[in-house]
């Protein structure tokens, strides 16, 4: 690591799984603009190499590798990887992603729930047990579980995303009790919509079967639906993600934060 970076995490190493064009990104360069170095997961080579390039122009120092979260036996060999080259790992961000199968429950294949949960719910699980010894030798570490407003706020259709949701929120309060006497923070963040691509296409699909354009869609759900009046963008969610992997969050542990712009204050839209 390099000793003359500065920043809230200067000197440490993060791993940040998931790592695509949007919120993973965003999180890889906040993390490395505070000093972090950092290791990258995701299952597309190209994106890959596209965000360590970005890292590299921040100063920072990257690692990265094509990781198949929902492969069990995928976070051994990554973690091992992310040893060897850095020593060291202060911070595991979990920011994996399965959508779900958009069915109502009575018509969904209980079956197929097995690659929703091994990729929301198994895979951070397996990347946790794996960065648990590395952290205990360190003294300490955080872990920051990506989470999503369904494992709180379901909609019809999302029944098995949710599961798979509240199962990663259950699970991140019960490690905080169990590694926290290892000074081991666990916490988790919901995040609901956020601008980007993923947005800006169901938005249009929305505002042409309302017979409106996508900006007059767009402005009236951040007014309608955001206290804030503004939807947050994944830049946002990344600054809450840094603070709770630094130390400047030393004393919370074991909950899931909302990172919404106050949506659900409105209540489920």
């Amino acid at each position: 690591m390099d000793s003359e970076r500065t920043g809230v995490l200067a000197g440490k190493v993060a791993i940040v799984s998931g790592v695509g064009t949007g919120l993973g990104r965003s999180i890889a360069l906040a993390l490395a603009r505070q000093g972090a170095g950092v290791a990258l997961a995701a299952r597309t080579e190209s994106t890959l190499e596209s965000i360590a390039s970005e890292v590299k122009q921040t100063g920072g120092e990257v690692w990265w590798q094509r990781f198949d979260i929902s492969d069990p036996n995928a976070a051994p060999f990554f973690v091992e990887g992310v040893n060897e080259r850095f020593g060291r790992i202060d911070v595991l961000i979990n920011n994996g992603h399965h959508k779900g199968d958009f069915l109502p429950l009575a018509q969904t294949d209980v079956n197929s729930w097995s690659d929703i949960f091994a990729v929301n719910t198994f895979g951070p699980m397996r990347l946790i047990q794996e960065v648990l010894p590395v952290m205990r030798r360190l003294g300490g570490g955080s872990v920051v579980n990506v989470n999503s407003g369904a494992a709180v706020n379901s909609n019809r259709g999302l029944g098995a995303y949710s599961a798979s949701k509240s199962g990663l929120a259950s699970l991140t309060r019960t490690l905080a009790l169990e590694v926290g006497v290892d000074n081991i923070r666990v916490n988790g963040l919901y995040v609901s919509s956020m601008v980007g691509d993923n947005v800006r296409s169901w938005g249009t699909e929305v505002a042409e079967s309302q017979g409106i354009t996508f900006d007059e869609w767009f402005e009236r759900k951040q007014r309608d639906e955001f206290p804030l009046q503004r939807m947050p963008t994944p830049d946002d969610i990344a600054d809450v993600v840094l603070f709770l992997a630094s130390d400047m969050a030393r004393s919370v542990t074991g909950q899931n934060i909302s990172a919404n712009n106050g949506q659900w204050v409105v209540g489920p839209q």
